[in-house]
């Protein structure tokens, strides 16, 4: 498999540079057999389909993309993708590092509808008018993807943004966002945790007080996580921590110390140890590459 293949699809927990983007029609059969078999990233992926067609699979659901649609899938969510010998159009590729730790407060783009909603229909389709906006930007990503100037990341960074700002306006236009699946359902209670955990995770980590909240059994919870997103739900609450820590390290001027305390741990050492074992960089490490 050549460089640029195996970079588009690698299993999770291996490592996967910041921001990836590729012609889907460069895409070698190999990767396209591997996509067709269930499998979990973890980074964020977007795929456009400018002309063919595709075919997405959760547990849940599966649906067909057809010229101009975007597919928006988040890491750890256990899919299948077939795409179709004849497509063309672009895979987009980013990680928590080159995106989310640059926002700040509620609302962060990666984390909206676009990546995260109950039905997982993670879709949107472009129109004449709009094809020529995601063209523009695309093409700036491209030019800038290849260079390797100082403002790189950043102009990256800006260009996706905008990107995932045109997309949501879309999606919100396309898509009723008061609907809610059964109470019951297995999609309608994860995104439901992960709102917990966003409003929680500074004062809870074990499995069993977000199950309590939910009114499930932790063994419950850890199967539906399992199940839905391809991870424990003891593993989204860690990630979940893993995320504000890079945020704060990345955005703030406090020191490691009084980050651990922000984030509920009592014992910074401890902090540090935790932090080195899921990232496998010191605090230290991680502060000074990201801002260089």
């Amino acid at each position: 498999m050549n460089r640029e293949a195996s970079e588009l699809f690698e299993p999770i927990g291996e490592s996967k540079a910041l921001f990836h983007i590729h012609k889907l029609q460069n895409m070698c059969n190999e990767v396209r057999k591997q996509n067709s078999d269930s499998h979990m990233h973890n980074y964020y992926t977007i795929t456009w389909i400018k002309e063919g067609e595709a075919i997405h699979a959760t547990k849940y659901v599966e649906y067909i993309l057809r010229n101009n649609s975007i597919l928006f899938v988040p890491p750890g969510l256990m899919h299948k993708f077939l795409i179709n010998s004849n497509c063309s159009g672009y895979a987009i590729t980013f990680n928590e590092t080159f995106f989310t730790i640059k926002e700040s407060g509620e609302g962060s783009v990666s984390d909206s509808t676009l990546f995260s909603n109950p039905d997982f229909r993670s879709i949107i389709h472009l129109d004449e008018n709009k094809i020529d906006v995601f063209n523009g930007i695309v093409s700036l990503m491209e030019k800038e993807f290849e260079g390797a100037d100082r403002y790189r990341n950043d102009m990256l960074y800006h260009q996706l943004k905008l990107f995932l700002l045109e997309s949501r306006r879309i999606y919100e236009m396309q898509h009723d966002l008061n609907v809610a699946l059964d109470e019951e359902h297995p999609g309608s209670v994860i995104i439901k945790f992960k709102q917990l955990i966003d409003s929680n995770f500074r004062v809870r980590k074990n499995v069993s007080s977000y199950a309590e909240m939910l009114h499930l059994r932790a063994t419950c919870l850890n199967e539906i996580s399992k199940k839905t997103t391809g991870i424990t739900a003891g593993e989204l609450i860690r990630n979940r921590v893993i995320k504000e820590a890079k945020k704060m390290l990345y955005g703030s001027d406090l020191n490691t110390k009084e980050i651990a305390y922000e984030l509920g741990f009592q014992d910074p050492a401890y902090f540090s140890r935790f932090f080195k074992k899921y990232t496998n960089q010191t605090l230290s490490d991680f502060r000074s590459l990201v801002r260089k």
